[in-house]
């Protein structure tokens, strides 16, 4: 299953390569590059810093208080450093065992707050693209996706909202679909479920719910004004409108299958969010995608590399924990 997983990546980048970089006039593209402002590249590193530790905040409300804010971000980073480098997206599971590994809480429950986390962020990213296309005149594909992804997110969000306050109607579910599985280790199973609703339990409490729910906007606002910066580099007057669609693009886009770090699959989604919609000639495009992605993949993986000191694991340690996991078979 993750050779196939790896190879549908692999295809799908250079799909994505070949279409972002079809038709570029690539002189044009370094003299885009040599008359940048870079010095717009220090707001856009605020934001990104300022995205990061607003992503910590919102994860140490599911992990709760033994979780401190220093190792939640810390361990945030971790996990973008390994999808930075290693296919699969590995990231999120990374995250949740690093935090078995430094004993701050189980595997399997850290596991369901990044299940939380995923649907928190597709429902900010849908909010965010149905806030900008009514000023955008060409949102083609992206808007169905949009709405479908929206549809998807809400309802997994109520689902998991409905487990989290009946894990025992999560469990009878759980182990009537298993009773139909020949072959299958029932309680390994349900024994894992059990690790994973104990991660829902902090969506009992509206006031958490509603801390979630803001701290997402705040993750995905400080997000927005990191490419706000960015295309201010490039572009004399960029628009809200065009970091909103820009920002809610990529996020869609980074569900697709890719190689680590998004390659390809970012640039592409970069070029043609600007390009399309807002005529933003293909060269400039280009040059905020590859700028783009090369500033967030060497700040990421830097961080990354402190937050392994911090917590004192090693490179090692993380893949063999890793290839251990259930959820990555």
């Amino acid at each position: 299953m993750r050779r196939w997983r790896l190879w549908i990546g692999v295809v799908v980048t250079l799909l994505c390569l070949a279409l972002a970089l079809a038709g570029i006039d690539w002189p044009l593209v370094g003299a885009t590059l040599r008359q940048a402002e870079w010095r717009f590249l220090l707001p856009a590193l605020a934001m990104l810093l300022a995205f990061l530790l607003a992503r910590a905040v919102r994860w140490r409300i599911l992990l709760g208080p033994q979780v401190s804010l220093a190792d939640a971000f810390a361990i945030t980073n971790i996990g973008y450093l390994v999808s930075n480098v290693l296919p699969l997206r590995l990231g999120d599971p990374v995250r949740a065992l690093a935090i078995g590994l430094t004993g701050k809480g189980k595997t399997s429950a850290a596991l369901s707050t990044v299940v939380v986390e995923r649907v928190l962020d597709l429902l900010a990213v849908v909010f965010l693209l149905a806030a900008t296309v009514p000023f955008v005149t060409e949102a083609g594909w992206i808007r169905e996706v949009g709405v479908t992804a929206g549809v998807v997110a809400l309802a997994v969000f109520l689902l998991l909202l409905v487990f989290a306050r009946r894990p025992d109607l999560a469990r009878r579910i759980l182990d009537a679909g298993l009773s139909r599985v020949p072959g299958i280790n029932r309680e390994r199973w349900l024994g894992a479920a059990s690790g994973l609703l104990d991660g829902l339990a902090p969506l009992r409490s509206p006031r958490t719910v509603v801390g979630l729910v803001l701290w997402s906007a705040v993750r995905w606002a400080c997000s927005g004004g990191c490419y706000f910066a960015l295309l201010r580099a490039f572009i004399v007057r960029p628009t809200l409108v065009e970091a909103s669609f820009l920002t809610s693009a990529i996020g869609l886009g980074m569900a697709l299958p890719s190689a680590p770090g998004a390659s390809g699959v970012f640039h592409s989604v970069a070029r043609y969010a600007l390009e399309m919609p807002f005529d933003v000639p293909g060269e400039t495009a280009i040059a905020v995608a590859f700028t783009s992605h090369a500033f967030m993949y060497v700040t990421m993986c830097l961080l990354g590399l402190i937050g392994l000191a911090q917590q004192g694991l090693s490179w090692g340690t993380l893949r063999s924990g890793v290839a251990a996991l259930p959820a990555n078979d």
